[in-house]
């Protein structure tokens, strides 16, 4: 089956079925996309030095009573 056959396989298909397919499609390559995008920001924030970054301290109850 070539693909101008192809083509015309899914021009006759019922309008439901159309969006199925699309569907799938969009899910199956929003997964790929989210697992190329959580492994790069994975390794950014390993190679991020927070060394010199001093947070500020946060007053509690507990730290007010001392």
């Amino acid at each position: 089956m070539n693909f101008k056959d192809f083509l015309l396989k899914l021009q006759n298909l019922p309008e439901q079925q159309k969006k199925i397919i699309l569907w799938t499609i969009v899910g199956v390559l929003g997964l790929i996309m989210g697992y190329f995008w959580i492994n790069s920001s994975i390794k950014r924030l390993e190679n991020l030095d927070l060394s010199g970054v001093k947070l500020p301290e946060i007053s509690t109850q507990e730290n007010l009573n001392k």
